[in-house]
């Protein structure tokens, strides 16, 4: 008996496959699910989750996510999973890619919070310029 693994992202299905174990961290703490383990919802941290398939590890990088199991089913949703075989390779590619997305995240949030500021000056200086129609 087997576990079904699926890790969605926000652009398509990055795995879709066959599993005898999957091991992840989540902000709890360190699991391990085999066939007949409860159901359960967990948080992840962004790392590593491994999968084993006929004795061969296999890691996907996950940048934080949520992972589902119900029955023989585990979804993960994760904003961005990159696939490997070699653990070092991988942990390098995390190192450039989830750094990239974090920065671009900070980036987009000081723009946002840059244009609301500038939203809420453009309504006081209209509520201070003699606009009383109670539209503002």
């Amino acid at each position: 008996m087997d576990l079904n693994l699926r890790v969605f992202t926000p652009v398509g299905i990055a795995l879709d496959t066959r599993v005898h174990q999957i091991d992840f961290e989540a902000i709890d703490g360190f699991y391990t699910l085999l066939p007949r383990h409860t159901d359960m919802i967990s948080a992840l941290k962004a790392g590593i989750l491994t999968y084993t398939i006929d004795n061969q590890k296999f890691y996907i990088a996950c940048n934080k996510g949520v992972l589902v199991k119900k029955n023989d089913v585990v979804s993960v949703s994760t904003p961005l999973a990159v696939l490997g075989t070699d653990l070092k390779e991988l942990e390098q590619k995390i190192a450039t890619d989830f750094k990239a997305v974090e920065q671009e995240r900070k980036e987009v949030n000081l723009t946002m919070a840059k244009l609301e500021l500038g939203l809420a000056k453009g309504i006081m200086s209209l509520k201070q310029g003699g606009v009383s129609d109670g539209t503002l």
